[in-house]
């Protein structure tokens, strides 16, 4: 029996679309790709929502870091300056030519610096990308201006201590005999810093060690040469130090205000 195809069976042999068949093609393409927009546009709309705070978060666990290692790096300066003041009335004692073991103490710590390990990476991250826009409190983003600025004049002071702490080093290089001086070795920054006793250090000290050169001018160059690093150490711990761990303070707090962290 042959079959007769409808008129409106479009896969009957010369069937012939009218603007109706047109005009819903075309209606469920652009809905289709309406749809699509509108879902691509509210993923990339949450995700823009999201990462002020994924960036706020990371940038308040950097700042927590920093702020410690900066109150570290105060302690350590402090002990270094003081210990530098002792080691230029200990040469400029009478006679110390049985005290070569508190010799060698003092000039390894005198000698030592402290370089603050920053975690920028978040800011530096925001600067260079421009993603700073994130943030749009304006106080916020001024004091994170402020807080790049006063890191990168620590970084320069560090900078200037170290050309001035390697002229002293050159000197100490010519005072002390290498395998009595890395008897100290095991002094690490946080017994500098905390003042941490350390009993084999204190025997050593006790220890008479010879030098190679100790004549009064070879010492009184070295001991010059530290204490020309003296006033860059002492505005760390007094001016530049302090007003980082404030600046790093107050983003934080404007960081949890403003995305309720915790």
């Amino acid at each position: 029996m042959e079959v007769h195809h409808h008129a409106h069976d479009s896969a009957a042999p010369h069937y012939q679309k009218n603007w109706k068949n047109y005009f819903w093609e075309f209606l469920m393409l652009f809905l289709a790709v309406f749809c699509g927009f509108l879902a691509e546009y509210q993923l990339e709309h949450t995700i823009e929502h999201q990462r002020p705070r994924e960036y706020a978060q990371s940038l308040y666990k950097d700042l927590q870091n920093d702020t410690a290692d900066l109150k570290k790096a105060a302690l350590y300066e402090n002990r270094v300056n003081n210990i530098i003041d002792s080691l230029v009335n200990f040469i400029s004692s009478a006679d110390f030519s049985q005290k070569g073991g508190q010799l060698y103490y003092y000039m390894r710590l005198a000698s030592l610096r402290y370089d603050v390990d920053w975690n920028k990476a978040t800011l530096n991250q925001l600067i260079s990308s421009g993603n700073l826009r994130y943030f749009t409190n304006t106080q916020l983003v001024t004091q994170l201006s402020n807080y790049n600025t006063i890191t990168n004049i620590i970084s320069k002071q560090d900078d200037y201590i170290f050309e001035k702490r390697k002229r002293a080093v050159t000197y100490k290089d010519r005072i002390t005999i290498p395998k009595y001086d890395q008897a100290l070795a095991t002094i690490s920054m946080d017994d500098v810093a905390l003042g941490r006793k350390n009993t084999l250090i204190d025997s050593i000290r006790n220890t008479n060690m010879p030098v190679q050169n100790n004549t009064a001018d070879m010492l009184n160059a070295f001991a010059n040469a530290l204490l020309d690093t003296k006033i860059n150490r002492q505005n760390q711990r007094t001016k530049y130090y302090p007003k980082a761990i404030e600046l790093a303070t107050e983003i934080m707090e404007l960081l949890k205000k403003e995305y309720h962290l915790k």
